[in-house]
């Protein structure tokens, strides 16, 4: 008769490390208060619903007094018909500089010139230097509304972040309607502004090879 061996299964044992850091994220999932994000919607826990038009900044330094005082007056024309409440919202951002370092290297690798090779090389260490230090900051304006959830209240919100757009167009300023991804960027300013620095780039430089010919000079050679 053959004996049957039982073999019982380990149990897995979870560090304390491990433990905190599920909590924590069990946490920050729970503090987010956002349940769902559908286009330009977003949908809050408190049942409200957020858009968020992001406007263009404009340097008025640029421009005349009297040009400043016609934009002036011409958006608070434009918004003296709010009869609803809206936020506005300032945050820095570190300047993203990724389009311009890939820009570079791929420039630097089809170029021909050892010269122009190492000028391109130090504009790569310059801008990526400037991007990891996070010092170097833009700065984005949102303009916030919000609606109770009710019957038509998404397509009530939605006619009115179209309105606003359209009287900031009026008022000569460029702005856009934040949909998922702009939405999350968002989000993610306002949880942390001062985002991780991005990695170093390095473009390694393969240098020409140099001879060097030494010469014996001997008597009689």
């Amino acid at each position: 008769m053959k004996k049957l061996k039982l073999f019982r299964r380990k149990k897995l044992v979870i560090s304390p490390e491990e433990i905190v850091r599920q909590r924590r994220e069990k946490t920050a999932q729970q503090w987010i208060p956002i349940s769902d994000i559908e286009g330009c919607i977003v949908h809050r826990k408190d049942n409200l619903l957020v858009a968020i038009l992001r406007i263009q900044p404009e340097n008025l330094e640029l421009l005349s007094d009297n040009e400043k005082k016609r934009k002036v007056e011409s958006l608070s024309e434009e918004l003296n018909g709010e009869t609803e409440g809206l936020q506005i919202f300032c945050v820095g951002r570190p300047v993203d500089l990724n389009n311009y370092l890939d820009w570079l290297q791929d420039k630097a690798k089809m170029e021909q010139d050892f010269t122009r090779k190492m000028v391109l090389k130090g504009y790569i260490n310059q801008a990526s230097q400037m991007a990891s230090s996070g010092e170097t900051t833009e700065r984005r304006f949102y303009i916030i509304i919000t609606k109770q959830v009710a019957i038509k209240a998404a397509e009530e919100l939605i006619n009115r972040i179209n309105d606003l757009q359209v009287k900031f167009a009026q008022a000569e300023l460029k702005s856009d309607i934040c949909k998922e991804d702009e939405l999350m960027d968002v989000f993610s300013l306002f949880a942390n502004p001062i985002q991780a620095s991005f990695e170093r780039t390095e473009l390694k430089m393969n240098l020409p090879t140099i001879l060097e010919v030494k010469e014996d000079i001997n008597d009689g050679h």
